[in-house]
């Protein structure tokens, strides 16, 4: 059976349980509609699910929202100071050798490196990293 064949038997599946529901969500509507006109509050099930879910309150408080932490402009700290320490110890050392040697995830690296790369301080050379100058 070729995938073909798979998705026309899936198609014939499909079609075919939407006929045998269509009678059903008639009846549905139907019974929807005189819910309504009769005053009954009825809310789907998806619906009261989402309203059984507890809302977040939103704070009353007049204090001001913390201010958002800059960003640094270039690599000052220790992490990048570590990465060019390591590159001075084995020049061609890669980003997760870095990171292993640091005992750290090696993924959040690559900004550091990528500023040190901007500034001038350090080159990669494929995959292995070195010192300018």
């Amino acid at each position: 059976m070729s995938v073909l064949d798979d998705l026309k038997a899936m198609e014939k599946q499909v079609v075919g349980r939407l006929r045998e529901l269509e009678p059903l969500v008639a009846e549905y509507e139907e019974l929807r509609r005189a819910a309504e006109r009769l005053g009954v509050d009825y809310q789907p099930q998806a619906q009261l699910s989402a309203a059984a879910t507890p809302r977040r309150r939103r704070s009353t408080s007049t204090r001001p929202a913390p201010a958002k932490r800059a960003r640094r402009s270039g690599p000052v700290g220790r992490r990048a100071e570590q990465v060019m320490e390591a590159v001075r110890s084995k020049p061609g050392i890669t980003v997760p050798e870095v990171g292993q040697q640091l005992g750290i995830d090696y993924t959040g690296l690559y900004r550091v490196v990528r500023q040190l790369e901007k500034d001038g301080r350090l080159r990669k050379n494929g995959r292995q990293l070195q010192l300018t100058g």
